[in-house]
């Protein structure tokens, strides 16, 4: 029985490479879309998965890779680090286990991009509750690397500063009404930290960028999104709350309704995400940079 239970383990954390540096050993899930043509500039989208969660379960969940075939990008999922796997979400100025994560990262585009023929200019950071938050993180730290993110209930610890920056990352982001995990409002510790009042989190990264104006949209019933624009090189930084939803999702593949709450088919956050990142290249002439053909 036990060693069943191991297999099925081993079988939800599966990964297919590593890379080992200063940061420490960073295992994680890549692999190039069938028919994928390596002889362009692609985008990457590195896609993090939450607390206790694995890569190919985020895989799975979002249905990244679906969108990444019709679409002509690249995507790879790290694995958090210890037991269970998390990431540390804090200041990276601050926080050397954060530190670490964030330089892994960075670590991981710079080797795929001296392997694949990635476009710096479209690298993307997309992430899950805990991975939402390392995404906060990222963008705050790495602002010269991300061009934009995407968060789907992100488990904010950090606050929303940092050294004002030419190209603030722009980002789009997604929170469940019916949240009980990382709630809307905030209020509760979360992997011993306090969770911030969501909309309040997005507001403050919004003064960040430099955003200078805010508009509020009810798209139906269930949806209302907050756009902040105006921000420095153009920053634009959206917000999606809708009711009915849990810490799920919307629009990938429905979990345990149990335990997270319901999953909505809408918004569906993976296409928004991708949409919004089109419309964010880095700059206007986005173009690759690295080897022309793949390396193994």
């Amino acid at each position: 029985m036990l060693s069943v239970w191991l297999v099925r383990v081993r079988r939800f954390y599966r990964v297919n490479h590593s890379l080992t540096g200063p940061h420490g050993t960073l295992r994680y899930l890549f692999q190039v879309p069938p028919g994928h043509d390596l002889t362009r500039p692609s985008p990457l989208v590195v896609v993090l998965h939450g607390f206790l969660q694995s890569p190919g379960h985020q895989r799975e969940m979002s249905r990244w890779d679906d969108l990444a075939a019709r679409e002509g990008f690249l995507t790879v999922y790290p694995l958090g680090q210890g037991i269970p796997p998390h990431w540390d979400a804090a200041d990276a100025g601050e926080t050397p286990a954060t530190r670490r994560q964030v330089d892994a990262i960075a670590a991981l585009i710079e080797h795929l991009a001296s392997r694949y023929p990635i476009d710096r200019d479209r690298v993307y950071a997309s992430g899950m509750s805990n991975g939402g938050g390392l995404v906060a993180s990222l963008v705050l730290t790495l602002p010269d690397t991300f061009a934009a993110a995407s968060s789907v209930s992100g488990l904010y610890t950090l606050a929303p500063e940092g050294p004002a920056v030419p190209r603030p990352v722009p980002l789009i982001a997604f929170h469940g009404a019916l949240d009980r995990i990382i709630p809307i409002a905030g209020g509760v510790r979360r992997l011993g930290r306090q969770v911030p009042d969501a909309r309040d989190w997005m507001d403050g990264y919004a003064r960040h960028c430099g955003c200078t104006a805010s508009t509020t949209e009810d798209l139906g019933a269930r949806v209302r999104r907050t756009t902040w624009s105006g921000g420095r090189g153009d920053c634009e930084v959206v917000w999606y709350a809708f009711a009915g939803g849990g810490h799920t999702w919307p629009g990938g593949v429905p979990l345990p309704e149990v335990i997270t709450g319901p999953t909505l088919a809408e918004p569906d956050a993976t296409r928004l995400s991708w949409e919004f990142f089109q419309r964010h290249p880095r700059s206007t002439d986005a173009g690759v940079r690295g080897p022309s053909t793949p390396r193994a």
